[in-house]
């Protein structure tokens, strides 16, 4: 298991969403990872949204503990995560992806946790480098596309 891995919105939300389907199965991941856990402002940003108020005060104050180290995103690092979005547009990425794709970029992590198993085995950094995607197969879903 690697020693710090990114961590996309999907399996945030459903950890912090009981009735998720997918709880279960990311708490059991999450209870088992020793890591350093690392995302950025607009990943906190979309879990939020898809949170319930009492669910993102719970959040928010694991963010505040520790439990998630939020990486910040300057003005000139648009640049590059504008570059990815065009890149990928036909996947869809987002914004919050982007950023992830982007952060692997400049710190070298690798490994991902996320529920979007299509997009990031699409989704490349440094060159041509893969993410190594750490949640059991029968906890990714597929990509929703926006309509």
């Amino acid at each position: 298991m690697p020693s710090t891995a990114l961590v996309d919105t999907g399996p945030l939300a459903a950890w912090f969403r009981a009735n998720d389907p997918y709880h279960a199965a990311v708490d059991r991941f999450f209870r088992g990872f020793s890591g350093a856990l690392l995302t950025t402002w607009p990943v906190v940003v979309e879990v939020t949204h898809l949170l319930r108020p009492e669910a993102q005060l719970a959040f928010l104050a694991w963010v505040r503990k520790g439990g998630l180290e939020v990486v910040d995103i300057e003005v000139a690092d648009l640049e590059p995560i504008e570059q990815m979005i065009a890149k990928y547009r036909d996947q869809p990425m987002d914004f919050a992806d982007a950023t992830l794709v982007w952060l692997a970029d400049r710190s070298g992590v690798n490994a991902v946790i996320t529920l979007d198993r299509r997009q990031f085995d699409v989704y490349r950094f440094r060159g041509r480098q893969r993410f190594n995607q750490l949640l059991p197969a029968g906890t990714r879903r597929s990509v929703r596309r926006r309509t």
